[in-house]
């Protein structure tokens, strides 16, 4: 038995954030829901959706499950997660750059 995508039952890329997630859900939740769907699987793709959801709602469980599906997004969210608060890391480069242009340059000025 293979085990379904969750993110093709939530209708969402990979690389999709939290808010991303949430918001999927609730749309889906809301089509079928058992009381208000009229479609005769309706309760069967409710259940997929909140399974979905479950599993995609908490950081841990969606590394997790990341990992298990091979995702190519899981290095970004790991890097995201472990430089909470100081952005992209290409601010690195800028300042890597800048102090090797003026270490070579520092010698120039006197000649």
């Amino acid at each position: 038995m293979s085990r379904q995508n969750y993110y093709a039952t939530l209708q969402i890329d990979r690389c999709a954030s939290c808010a991303e997630i949430k918001s999927a859900f609730r749309i889906l939740a809301q089509r079928f829901h058992p009381d208000v769907t009229e479609d005769l699987d309706g309760e069967r793709k409710f259940k997929d959706v909140a399974e979905a959801y479950r599993t995609l709602r908490r950081p841990d469980s969606k590394a997790a499950y990341d990992h298990q599906i091979n995702n190519i997004c899981i290095d970004r969210a790991a890097l995201a997660t472990s430089l909470s608060g100081m952005g992209s890391f290409s601010w690195g480069l800028v300042l890597f750059n800048y102090f090797s242009w003026f270490w070579l340059n520092q010698g120039r000025d006197e000649e």
